[in-house]
């Protein structure tokens, strides 16, 4: 019986559990900060084990990647360098679902000398977002194509049947992760040039996409989308945008507010016998409610923006109910109240990919598009599109049939193609169009 180590056990980890002790058969060792969590999940299945485990215990972690046969991190970003180390160090294969960064990238040698895959970006976005795009890039290559433009959306949104707050959002995966990913800067290619986003502009740099049967949303850039022109194997005069999706309005919700500082997440406070009011209008220095804000913010005290901070209770004269935190912490707690699914609701996920490609007589755009609903009182869809693909992947590696070695993304066929088509089987397909194209 080959043995899975999952560190962590947060709100996209359920169908990864599922799926190795349900389907492989497998065991499955969960190690996480709270092991009621964990508990909740392997739900007493005899193939399973919770255990108590902090990521400053380094004893515990070579422990426990020794005695199994892969590992697979769904912590934060900051911790998968650690336990990188020591899957280096005991010769296991690891799989997570977040970003490559250069620390990570600096191991592909010493992986490699050990002859492991540290497998990375293999959830929904980035994932099959990735993996997606890749296989039409293949095949537009191969029929003697080459790629003019690649533009490549992800979304994680409730369904539009339970679109029903003010925000158009909640929350499906890590509130934490999404208040980070609206700090970090970003960057794309137009016609081979490098269009930097900072972070402080994020917001203001978006615009409307139609989806054909879906509908119009807004997007904004996710991350620095420059570094896969090498990934993708793409010239150098190409045009690359991964964006992310949201409901119309999101955009300038948030840039407003930054704008008011609740997005930091750097400075404690002590909350302490404050209302949520008293803190709002101290960000302002103005103690008249919607009216400072409104003037804060040069729009007028009717704006819909106000009427959404008062929604989410900022403005409320109740006693705050944590005592030290940041501003996004006391922001985050406040969405996950009002922001969160009820058993019954649906969320959605949508990765959508079109490649404008250019052949020797014609230009064809292709896309490519994938949207899954969640299941009512079972697994959101987000959970399943981001623990799936690391779930398949996994098993494939240990079944040999992904044999690439080294600090790694799912761009090789050798990954994309068993990944992609065992999704299928749980419902993420995509759909393709082609469009001819003037010449």
């Amino acid at each position: 019986m080959k043995k899975v180590l999952i560190l962590g056990a947060g709100m996209v980890t359920k169908p990864m559990a599922d799926y190795f002790l349900d389907k492989c058969k497998y065991h499955v060792v969960m190690a996480t900060r709270t092991i009621s969590k964990a508990e909740k999940i392997i739900n007493d299945k005899s193939n399973a084990k919770a255990i108590s485990w902090t990521t400053d215990d380094r004893a515990l972690l070579d422990k426990l990647v020794d005695d199994v046969d892969i590992v697979i991190s769904m912590l934060p970003p900051t911790q998968h360098i650690p336990i990188a180390k020591a899957c280096i160090k005991y010769k296991k294969n690891m799989v997570t679902t977040s970003y490559i960064n250069p620390e990570m990238l600096a191991l592909d040698k010493d992986a490699k000398g050990q002859n492991i895959i540290i497998l990375n970006e293999i959830g929904e976005d980035p994932g099959i977002d990735h993996m997606g795009a890749k296989r039409m890039i293949d095949e537009i290559k191969n029929e003697g194509g080459s790629v003019v433009s690649l533009t490549s959306y992800g979304a994680g949104l409730p369904s539009f049947e339970y679109n029903r707050n003010p925000f158009g959002y909640k929350f499906s995966w890590s509130p934490k992760g999404v208040m980070m990913a609206a700090r970090t800067p970003a960057a794309y290619l137009k016609e081979g040039k490098r269009i930097d986003v900072p972070a402080e502009l994020l917001f203001d740099h978006h615009w409307l996409i139609d989806i054909e049967g879906l509908g119009t949303f807004e997007t904004y850039p996710n991350r620095d989308s420059t570094r896969y022109r090498e990934y993708f194997e793409l010239d150098e005069n190409v045009s690359l945008y991964r964006g992310i999706l949201r409901f119309i309005g999101w955009c300038n919700t948030l840039r407003n507010m930054k704008k008011l500082n609740l997005l930091d997440d750097d400075k404690l406070q002590n909350f302490k016998n404050r209302t949520y009011r008293e803190f709002t209008t101290s960000l302002t220095g103005n103690d008249n409610e919607s009216g400072g804000i409104a003037e804060f913010l040069n729009m007028e005290e009717n704006d819909d923006i106000i009427k959404r901070l008062r929604w989410l209770g900022l403005l409320d004269d109740k006693k705050i109910t944590m005592i030290k935190g940041t501003n996004a912490d006391l922001l985050v707690d406040l969405m996950l109240k009002k922001m969160s699914y009820e058993p019954h609701e649906k969320d959605m996920i949508i990765v959508h990919d079109e490649i404008v490609a250019k052949f020797e007589n014609r230009y064809e755009k292709r896309i490519s598009t994938m949207m899954v609903e969640g299941i009512p009182g079972g697994d959101s869809a987000m959970s399943r599109a981001v623990s799936l693909p690391a779930a398949i992947a996994a098993k494939h590696i240990l079944e040999n049939k992904i044999t690439i070695k080294g600090v790694q993304i799912p761009t090789s066929p050798e990954i994309y193609n068993p990944v992609l088509d065992e999704l299928e089987l749980f419902g993420y397909k995509f759909k393709h169009m082609k469009i001819k194209m003037d010449y």
